[in-house]
């Protein structure tokens, strides 16, 4: 067996170092000529070692700042959780929100689609940062139409969820969703609220919210961190019941199958209606 590369040994005596907590997450490193001259290593050796501390996740470079220990993914699902934020609040997790923008808009023609208006009509776009303990994790850009929200900018939306004032204020009460998923890269501007390199991978979550009488009240397009989100997509199986046909005993064949509980969703293929939740990357320790 070949002997193991210098750079790799070196890698892995610096994931000691992580894993100890003597490299704490969020420790910036020292520049390159020093740690050549801690680690009497040459540039070029330290380089390939901090590329492969990087592709195993436990370090991020960005250009003009200098090297990092990555922060421990957050975990958590939203399974049962109407937004992400909630399902962070729910495990105890302080979220902060920062507000970017609050500006009205005409609808275009893909929002007065989604949104069930004209397009021209006038719409409040909100952008906001979400922070989890301090550090930066999504974009949120949201629309919502002002002939249902009048003087809905007025509104203070870093001190109160943007749902609590739907509700409290406009006796708006939001029961469901659609959304899709989506991976992309981030925009400059992007990249810089979320302290990320340009072009990151990045996950776009695009989502209609509707009220109880089905009629849509909110676009918005959060955009989470690759570095530190991942979608699940779950389906339960069972036998189709409703086609199946009889047995050479003249049986219903489908009788001594599971049939769908009450209130349970199957398609004609005998999937259960996709369960999509979102989760953060568990912690890779």
């Amino acid at each position: 067996m070949g002997k193991e590369p210098l750079h790799s040994i070196v890698a892995s005596r610096a994931e000691a170092r992580i894993r100890s907590g003597e490299w704490a997450p969020g420790t910036r490193l020292p520049p390159e000529r020093e740690l050549c001259r801690v680690l009497d290593i040459s540039r070029a050796t330290l380089r390939q070692a901090l590329a492969e501390l990087e592709q195993r996740g436990l370090i991020t470079r960005h250009q003009g700042r200098g090297t990092f220990v990555t922060r421990p993914p957050v975990a958590t699902e939203i399974s049962g959780f109407f937004t992400v934020a909630a399902a962070l609040r729910a495990r105890g997790m302080q979220v902060a929100t920062r507000v970017l923008a609050v500006e009205i808009e005409d609808a275009s023609r893909q929002l007065a689609q989604d949104l069930g208006c004209l397009p021209g009509d006038p719409l409040l776009r909100l952008d906001r940062l979400r922070l989890v303990e301090s550090e930066p994790l999504m974009v949120d850009s949201t629309w919502l139409p002002l002939a249902r929200f009048p003087r809905l900018e007025a509104h203070d939306f870093a001190g109160r969820s943007l749902y609590d004032i739907l509700r409290e204020d406009y006796g708006c009460e939001l029961e469901s969703a659609l959304e899709s998923f989506e991976p992309v890269v981030t925009t400059p501007r992007e990249a810089h609220l979320l302290g990320v390199p340009r072009h990151a991978p990045a996950l776009l979550l695009r989502r209609v919210a509707f009220d109880s009488a089905s009629v849509p009240v909110e676009m918005s397009n959060s955009l989470l961190r690759g570095d530190r989100s991942r979608f699940l997509l779950e389906r339960r199986y069972h036998d189709v019941w409703a086609t199946e046909p009889t047995d050479a005993r003249g049986r219903d064949a489908s009788a001594a199958r599971a049939r769908p509980r009450d209130g349970e969703a199957a398609d004609r293929s005998g999937i259960d209606a996709a369960v999509v939740r979102e989760a953060l990357l568990p912690d890779r320790g």
